[in-house]
């Protein structure tokens, strides 16, 4: 019933039961491992989030589902703004903003990737909170490497414009491959055309393995086609 609550945003339901709490499971798990502090930040119920933020002692506000996410995870891989702002402003509730899910995804990578543009940018408005914007998953990769990868130009437009938080742009993955490879190797010339706009900051050299072995010709004409801003 508690999960139910909070996930459907019933307020007054959610806080009587948290008023009989030691009658009440409140971090029983369903079949997936969700809670219902998990169910409630997915759900982007914004007004449960703050309650149960205000009741933080009894619930488990660090919890993971069956692949490892925790209730932040989601909240910024739905783009929910607003409960990601709660998050952020009580951090000082222990909170692991760079936990890591099974896969060694963090919740920036995961709105970087699921182009959530807001939650990025309230992240890169955030810098003190402590969150890790170089963090790589379990291939190496960055959310700004996956933000190039998925041809996501929004969200590389962010990283370009927020350099002044030392966001390693020419970091590589364990193939080697920088952002800018990997926009060329997906054929994004939007994302290319932005990252070569901006080659007094990008790396834009490509190495000859992978020039001649994953780009492919429409994209080495594309390339020869635009000049370099210098």
């Amino acid at each position: 019933a508690f999960m139910i609550a909070c996930a459907n945003g019933h307020k007054d339901v959610v806080q009587l039961l948290l008023d009989h709490s030691k009658r009440i499971e409140l971090n029983a798990r369903d079949n997936f491992g969700w809670t219902a502090f998990v169910w409630a930040c997915a759900n982007g119920q914004k007004y449960i989030v703050q309650l149960l933020l205000d009741h933080s002692k009894k619930i488990d506000l660090n919890a993971r589902d069956n692949n490892g996410l925790t209730a932040f995870m989601h909240a910024c891989k739905k783009s929910h703004k607003g409960v990601v702002q709660l998050f952020l402003k009580h951090s000082d509730l222990n909170i692991e903003l760079n936990a890591r899910a099974n896969n060694g995804w963090t919740a920036f990578m995961m709105a970087c990737f699921h182009e959530s543009i807001d939650v990025v940018k309230l992240i890169f408005d955030h810098s003190g909170s402590n969150i890790e914007l170089n963090a790589r998953t379990n291939c190496g990769r960055t959310g700004f490497m996956w933000a190039c990868s998925e041809g996501l130009e929004d969200v590389v437009q962010l990283f370009l414009h927020h350099q002044d938080l030392n966001i390693d742009l020419n970091a590589r993955d364990d193939y080697a491959m920088t952002g800018f490879m990997w926009a060329c190797k997906n054929g994004h010339k939007d994302v290319v055309q932005l990252l070569l706009d901006n080659s007094d900051i990008i790396n834009i050299d490509i190495p000859e393995h992978i020039y001649f072995g994953k780009i492919s010709e429409e994209m080495k004409y594309f390339i020869e086609m635009h000049p370099i801003n210098n």
